[in-house]
Order: C-alpha cells, then structure tokens, then sequence
C-alpha cells in the first residue's frame, strides 16, 4: 500500500488521508463546497508558515541556551582559575605584600576582571543586538523592518509600492496612457491628416463660395438667362449682344445697336446684372455705372436686378439717372425690354432733335413721360400687390394694362422716329 502524502518536487500529493480534527471539519463546512479545496490549501500553507516561524523562533532560542550555558561555565571556571592558582601558589610561595607572588596574585585579578567585563558584554551583544523577541535589537529590528515591507496595509510596503506604481502606470495621464496614447496617435495620424486635407479643402470650397457671393462670378446663371431674353430681342431689331462678364471687369452684358438697326444711330449700352438680396441706393448704382461705362466705352447703361431686393427703397422698381458718358437706368427683370428700348428711344430723340428740328418732341416727350408715369404707376401697384394679397389678381391685371399701354407707347415713338428718319439721311454719329 502506498503513502497517503507523497512529497513532489514543487507540490504534495495526499490521497486517501483522514484528518481526525472537529474544528477542521467545522471550519470547511462553513465554506461553500467548491471553494473548500482552495480553503483547506490555505490553511495548509498558513499552518506551515506558521510552523515554520515557531521553529525559526525555537533554533533561536535553543541557540541562545547553549550559548548562555556556555558563558556560565566559563564564567565558573574562569572565577575559579584564581582562588586554584592561589591555593596552588600558596601552598608554595607566599601573596602577601612584599612577597614574590604579591605582584602575580594582583595580575590574575586583573585579568579575572577583565574577563568578566567581557563576558558580561558579550551576554549584552546577545540579549541587546540578537534578541528576535526586543524590536530594538538588531535582529529584532530586521524582522520589524522585514514585517513592515510584507505590510499590506503600509503605503511603503512592497504591496503598497506596487499598487502605487501600478496607479501611476494606469493613470490619465501615466506611462501606460501616455505609450497608448503615443501608439493610438502615431496608428490614426495618416487618417488625421487626410481629414484635415478634406477640412481644409472643404472651408476652401466654402471660402470660394462666399467669395463668389461677392462678385460678379454670383450672377453667372442669372447673366446667361439675361443674354438669353436679349438676344431673342436682338434678333428682331439688327442688335448685337455681347457676354462680356466672364472677364471680372466692370459691367456683365454689351449691347451695341450699330448704325444700320432700327435705332438708325449707333448706341453702346451696358448692362449690370446683379442677383442680390441687399438693396443698393442710387449713389452706389450710379457710381457702378459710371464705371462700367467708361471701361466699355458705352453711352448707356442698366442696373438690372433680378428682384425687388436688390434694389433700395429710393429705387423701386424703375429710376433713372445720368452720368458723364450717358443716361442711365436701375431697375427690375421684368423691366428689362423696357429699359432697353427706352434708352434707345431716348438716344434716337437726342439724335434726331440735333439733326431735325422739325420733329414732333413735344408729342415725343408726352410719350416718354407716359411712360415714365406708367412705370411709377407699376412700381406703386407691385408694391399694393405685396401688401394686398386679397386683390391680387385685379392689381396685377392692372399692372399688366399698364405695361401694354408702355409697349404701345414706345411703339408710337419708334413708329416717329422711323418717319423722321426717312426724311434725312442716316445719322452715323455716336
């Protein structure tokens, strides 16, 4: 039959052993079952440690008594070396002052006494510096200092310093956080830097929008939808329609009527098209113009908005105005047609006045302030129209009379500024 402990190199087997202990029992039924191994482990190798220090303990103390009888007996015998060596010397040579062996008998004391001082320092040394039972001992102090590093409880104490260095490691802003930190970082940096890439390009795109917003580049569309309208126009009266805005310079759209069209004189009109919400006032369209003008070497010139927004309170929906190159006029898109024809209109009267005096100007001149009287009428009926909804449409039928008695009378005027100009002879002067 096999034992029931079998001692291994890192590890001890026990099979079939039966503890005859109460309080062993006891003290693992008040465990749960599946942890009861691991208790009896624990106890194990609490009881050994235990056992193992009490032996510690009693080699000192078994130490300590041989030691102690050691000193004692040579205590005795070195107490006793003087009274044998005076007996022995006495039986032979006399110790009395003056005698021979006076001076002897006075070194052995000495020496007896030095040897007691001795003794007794040495069973100081054990009982001040080896004692393990005094803490100011040395030995004592090293166990102290040794229970004191195993202390789970002191902060300076091996389980103390590790759970402050692991807290150090771990923390925000520790070694740890700061090696994850650094690897996290250098992994997502190619990542970060195309998405500033995109960041940047994107708040350029937005940058080159908003700048658009603020030039002529704005109006593009609109231009292009305003050259459309003109040409359709230009077609039938002999004009020619240039889009000149690509350029970025002053002014958006050229129409020149040459000498040969249904003006009968050459006129250079340049056209500002703008698609804005924030109205401008007369003194801004009137320097705007005048710019444009001469860096197109026109006589004429439009301010044309797309919507009433563009346009100041002063302007409304029609203003004219006359620069050092031309007359001028602001204006809506539904206004367009009408702004140009009345240039021309305007052009050809000055024309033909200098030329024929016998023209009809004040029939002429009640047409275009027929005109220009319409026009404020409209103006004052668009804005009704945004006040009152209710009678919409009857405002608006209105205005849209108005608009025809406008067409017919500038059809009157282009019908007398034809027969004039059938009575002289074509006026090639700008």
């Amino acid at each position: 039959m096999g034992r029931s402990v079998e001692v291994l190199d890192t590890a001890v087997h026990v099979r079939d052993l039966l503890i005859p202990s109460k309080d062993i029992a006891d003290y693992l039924r008040s465990i749960l079952e599946v942890e009861q191994d691991l208790a009896l482990i624990q106890a194990l190798e609490i009881g050994i440690f235990c056992l193992e220090r009490a032996r510690q303990s009693q080699d000192t103390e078994f130490v300590k008594r041989q030691v102690e009888s050691l000193l004692s007996q040579t205590e005795k015998s070195v107490q006793s070396i003087p009274d044998a060596v005076q007996k022995e010397l006495l039986s032979k040579i006399g110790t009395a002052e003056g005698q021979v062996l006076a001076p002897v008998q006075t070194l052995v004391s000495e020496v007896s006494r030095a040897s007691n001082e001795r003794l007794k320092e040495v069973r100081d040394l054990l009982s001040d510096n080896i004692d393990p039972a005094k803490d100011t001992s040395i030995l004592g102090k090293a166990l102290h200092t040794i229970r004191d590093l195993l202390d789970p409880i002191r902060s300076d104490s091996v389980q103390g310093k590790f759970s402050e260095a692991l807290r150090t490691v771990t923390a925000q802003d520790g070694i740890l956080a700061a090696t994850v930190k650094s690897v996290v970082t250098e992994a997502v940096k190619p990542l970060a830097d195309e998405v500033d890439r995109l960041t940047k390009e994107v708040r350029g795109r937005e940058a080159a929008s908003e700048a658009i917003e603020q030039t002529t580049a704005k109006g593009a569309p609109y231009e292009e939808e305003v050259v459309e309208i003109l040409q359709s126009w230009a077609s039938l009266v002999g004009a020619e329609i240039t889009h000149i805005g690509a350029d970025n310079r002053p002014g958006d759209i050229f129409v020149k009527m040459p000498p040969r069209s249904i003006a009968g004189t050459e006129i250079a009109i340049v056209v500002e098209v703008r698609d804005r919400q924030s109205g401008l006032g007369r003194k801004v369209i009137s320097e705007t113009l005048a710019t444009a003008m001469a860096e197109r070497l026109a006589n004429a010139a439009i301010y044309l908005s797309k919507s009433r927004e563009g346009l100041a309170k002063e302007i409304g929906d029609w203003a004219e105005g006359e620069s050092e190159r031309g007359p001028f006029v602001a204006t809506t898109h539904e206004h367009l047609l009408t702004a140009v024809r009345f240039l021309i209109a305007e052009r050809r009267i000055s024309s033909l006045r200098s030329a024929t005096p016998e023209i009809d100007s004040a029939a002429v001149q009640g047409q275009i302030e027929r005109i220009r009287t319409a026009l404020a009428r409209v103006s004052t009926i668009n804005r009704k129209v945004t006040d009152v909804r209710g009678v919409a449409d009857i405002i608006q039928t209105e205005a849209e009379g108005l608009r025809d008695d406008i067409r017919s009378a500038l059809s009157e005027i282009e019908n007398a500024i034809h027969k004039a100009s059938e009575n002289i002879p074509t006026d090639n002067t700008t």
